[in-house]
């Protein structure tokens, strides 16, 4: 076995929390297991693991949302977040990962301070806007597996329903993850460790996703913005809290 009793524990445990996080709001699934995991577990090892699940997570989650997807809006944020896929790589090789994570969180915690207070992007949710989030989840994403907190702060400043944000989310980490599996594979990434974790995580992950599917149908559109700020926030100063104490 690659991890031992506490590390195999602390995964698991950190997969169902997010599972649950991942049916209810369709994001925040791989930063929840990075926050928690990581503490025991190197994020290398997980991070190609993570990629895969987000893709088994979405088609699990695929045919309840199909119907609620924004296509107009899909294409320009998917082909954002390509350019910004790489261009998050290239700093994270380049920029101290205390930094990194420094500064994302902060912009985060900013932005949610401005939604808090009633601050909007916008009346409604336009092309310029959803490619901004696609730029955003892909760059976060590639820097430090923070981009889907960041694109949601941009959903969550416009007047747009939760089940088409819930649709959106589902439907970009699928294609996004799916060109990131090709990556890490092309690089040699992708290992026998990688698919061991994956099995290990998965009925964690389908039993959070149920759980969290059945709490997202007894919500409410004002239920489903505070959780999902509330979220951002906690996971912000998770980030920043863990280059301090370190």
């Amino acid at each position: 076995m690659p991890l031992d009793g506490v590390q195999l524990f602390a995964l698991l445990a950190s997969t169902l929390v997010a599972a649950v996080v991942r049916g209810y709001s369709g994001f925040g699934f791989s930063a929840i297991v990075i926050a928690g995991a990581s503490l025991v577990i190197a994020p290398a090892v997980i991070v190609p693991a993570l990629f895969i699940l987000e893709i088994i997570a979405s088609i699990h989650m695929l045919p309840g949302v199909r119907r609620e997807i924004d296509y107009p809006n899909f294409w320009p944020m998917f082909a954002a977040c390509i350019v910004g896929l790489p261009a998050g790589q290239f700093l994270l090789v380049h920029l101290p990962a205390d930094t990194i994570r420094v500064s994302m969180s902060l912009g985060m915690l900013l932005a949610t301070a401005l939604l808090w207070n009633g601050y909007e992007f916008g009346q409604r949710m336009t092309r310029p806007l959803a490619g901004l989030a696609g730029f955003l989840l892909g760059f976060g994403s590639g820097m430090a597996s923070m981009g889907g907190l960041l694109a949601m702060a941009v959903f969550l400043g416009v007047n747009y329903p939760a089940a088409r944000t819930r649709a959106m989310f589902v439907a970009i980490f699928f294609a996004m993850y799916v060109y990131g599996v090709g990556v890490a594979t092309l690089n040699g990434l992708i290992t026998r460790t990688t698919v061991w974790i994956v099995l290990m995580m998965l009925l964690p992950l389908f039993i959070g996703i149920f759980l969290g599917q059945r709490q997202y149908l007894a919500s409410t559109q004002e239920n489903f913005r505070n959780l999902a700020l509330a979220l951002i926030t906690v996971l912000a100063s998770i980030g920043i809290a863990r280059v301090v104490l370190n």
